[in-house]
């Protein structure tokens, strides 16, 4: 393991399918396998919660329309073009 994860840990018994658990030992190498099933459980929970703030927005202020998040990429990916000086593809970000 690089570092000490912070906060507490406690010991549980997590049972995974054998491929399921090849693979990640496979992934994890020196991390282990602990510190990846961590990391992998904390993005999941990160997850839940920004679906969770959008479908409380959402139901506050309704829907999201597609065409405003596609125009705001579209200035976000511009100005990063104009940043680097270049003109990028529209899918290189």
């Amino acid at each position: 393991m690089d570092a000490p994860r912070a906060g507490k840990t406690r010991v549980t018994s997590v049972s995974l399918r054998a491929e399921t658990l090849e693979a990640i030992r496979a992934r994890a190498g020196k991390q282990g396998v602990s510190s990846y099933i961590e990391e992998a459980v904390q993005r999941q929970l990160q997850r839940e919660a920004i679906d969770e703030y959008i479908a409380t927005a959402e139901a506050e202020h309704g829907p999201v329309d597609p065409a405003e998040v596609a125009a705001r990429v579209e200035r976000i990916r511009t100005h990063h073009a104009a940043r680097r000086g270049s003109s990028a593809p529209a899918d290189a970000a």
